[in-house]
């Protein structure tokens, strides 16, 4: 995975004392945040691989090295977070360059604890051991963190991993000791906080959320964590997760009438659960996300749904939502098309190609098959599109291969290779049939599946689109719900998908950037022209957004 990171031998290693590693940290390129975060993991995997005795002098050139570079690691994520449609190129090299840091800092302290932990007695670093260990639980949760953004299972070993290393703190009794971790820190820490927040967020990396939620999470979880201890003690009436700290795995619902077992450790999440309601009622009541520990990035209203998926995913296992509709096994292929642009150019090429734009054009039904199975392959269709001026349309999808399905959704089965584009929120056109209508469907969740491959996991909506027309019939536009990276001209003419009369009343789908409350729009379909009016957000994702809306006067 780090094989981009290479080290030159023949230089001198930096890292051979505080004095040296001091200057040349001061010597890194300033200007170039990756170029320089490359050389310091160049040089942690030097020292990893040393081979020389766990020396006090040479954790402090670990630690000092660790507290330089975290300003550098800060800059890096924020850079991923706030570019989530980077080319897959830029992405795996951020993410790569992120993840290797976590990883030998990580690696370097807990080589540490485990030397003192087989020689306690001739250690000289025993009054550090409560923050490098607090330091490399964080560490662990980190790289956990960071998989779970590219929908990736933490192996068995990393958990057992980071069980043994809390087990160790639970031995020496430092497991509650308050203690700050970085000077960056607003308020110390205990390794038992750091390992419970590891712990609640691991639910949370199931593949449903997207990596900036799941940061978000983590943000309120600096905080939160401190309301839920881990206890070894069993109460049913307090108590519904448990972690096992003898398997490789994270938090665990218990069931009923489960058999307990001496390396159960159990979490109460009621302190928690009541926090979470109370930080929304105060929400509601005009309180600033920020001042409730919400951050800059909280936005409402699509923060209540955030907050409710969380608080479901840590209550108690009577109050947790389920599945409404059970998924059966399907085989077969489904044709997909992915993004809202595509989707209605795709949906207005068939219209065209059916001819229903007037009389005397409609194409036959074995035609109209021909194009749905083939293109614009066979011969009795190539004149008809000629003719309507679609001969370069292109009118490919993707096949997928199905693996379950419902009244509701779908999931289906993909390598990896084949849906690295693929990302919770992502909107898509998927069929079963050729001779049936599209159906407008979001990508809910993905898991990692043995073999190199991904479960995609698809919610659909039931009501069938309209493709319409949409230009603004405002003299002055109000400000867009998203205007970062858009170019955004409001007087052209744009395709959206409206859903009529559906039960949750008129929807639209539209560019998320051509969105603002009470918006007014000229739409346009078969039937006629008429105005509407842009309403509360129901839904969005990668560059689409879904709203209500009222047809007006």
């Amino acid at each position: 995975m780090f094989g981009f990171f290479k080290r030159k031998k023949s230089e001198e290693d930096p890292l051979s004392d505080l004095k040296t590693v001091s200057r040349w940290m001061q010597d890194l390129p300033v200007g170039d945040i990756y170029t320089a975060q490359e050389q310091v993991v160049q040089s942690l995997i030097q020292f990893n691989h040393a081979g020389l005795p766990m020396s006090k002098e040479r954790l402090q050139v670990l630690m000092h090295l660790d507290n330089q570079a975290r300003d550098m690691q800060y800059s890096l994520c924020v850079q991923y977070l706030r570019n989530p449609r980077m080319s897959k190129v830029i992405e795996s090299r951020l993410w790569t360059a992120i993840h290797a840091f976590y990883w030998e800092v990580t690696r370097g302290y807990h080589a540490f604890i485990m030397d003192f932990v087989a020689n306690p007695g001739g250690s000289k670093i025993q009054p550090t051991i409560p923050q490098i260990a607090a330091r490399a639980i964080r560490g662990f949760a980190d790289i956990f963190k960071w998989r779970y953004f590219r929908y990736e299972k933490v192996e068995d070993r990393l958990w057992l991993r980071l069980h043994n290393l809390y087990r160790i703190t639970e031995f020496d009794g430092f497991q509650g000791t308050r203690i700050k971790l970085y000077a960056s820190d607003s308020e110390p820490s205990s390794c038992m906080a750091e390992y419970v927040q590891a712990l609640l967020l691991s639910p949370l990396g199931a593949g449903s959320m997207t990596a900036k939620q799941i940061e978000m999470v983590d943000h309120w979880l600096d905080n939160w964590s401190a309301l839920s201890q881990l206890e070894s003690s069993y109460d049913a009436t307090r108590h519904y997760f448990y972690i096992d700290s003898a398997k490789g795995q994270g938090l665990r619902r218990i069931r009923p009438n489960a058999e307990l077992e001496s390396s159960f450790r159990f979490i109460d999440t009621e302190r928690l659960q009541e926090h979470i309601k109370q930080t929304e009622r105060a929400l509601k009541s005009g309180a600033l996300a920020p001042s409730l520990g919400l951050g800059e990035e909280f936005r409402l209203p699509d923060g209540y749904d955030l907050l409710n998926h969380v608080a479901n995913e840590w209550a108690a296992a009577n109050e947790h939502e389920r599945r409404v509709k059970k998924r059966d096994p399907a085989q077969g292929r489904c044709e997909v098309v992915r993004d809202l642009g595509t989707i209605c150019k795709r949906m207005q090429t068939e219209l065209a190609i059916s001819g229903s734009g007037g009389p005397g054009e409609q194409l036959s039904t074995e035609e109209i098959l021909d194009i749905k199975l083939y293109g614009f392959v066979t011969e009795r269709t190539k004149s008809a599109i000629s003719q309507r001026g679609l001969g370069n349309a292109d009118l490919s999808t993707d096949q997928w291969p199905l693996f379950d399905r419902s009244d509701s959704g779908l999931g289906v089965l993909l390598k990896d290779e084949e849906s690295d584009w693929a990302k919770v929120g992502k909107l898509l056109a998927v069929r079963f049939d050729p001779t049936h209508p599209w159906l407008i469907g979001v990508i809910r969740r993905i898991t990692r599946m043995p073999d190199e491959m991904r479960k995609i996991g698809i919610q659909t909506l039931n009501s069938r689109p309209t493709l319409v027309e949409i230009e603004t019939n405002e003299l002055s536009v109000g400000l867009s719900y998203s205007v970062e990276h858009s170019n955004l001209d409001l007087q052209t003419v744009h395709h959206a998908l409206a859903f009529p009369n559906s039960e949750e009343g008129n929807l639209i789908v539209l560019e998320s950037a051509r969105y603002a409350y009470g918006r007014h729009f000229q739409m346009r379909d078969q039937t006629g022209p008429r105005q509407i009016r842009l309403e509360a957000v129901r839904d969005k994702g990668d560059g689409w957004l879904m709203a209500t809306y009222i047809e007006s006067a």
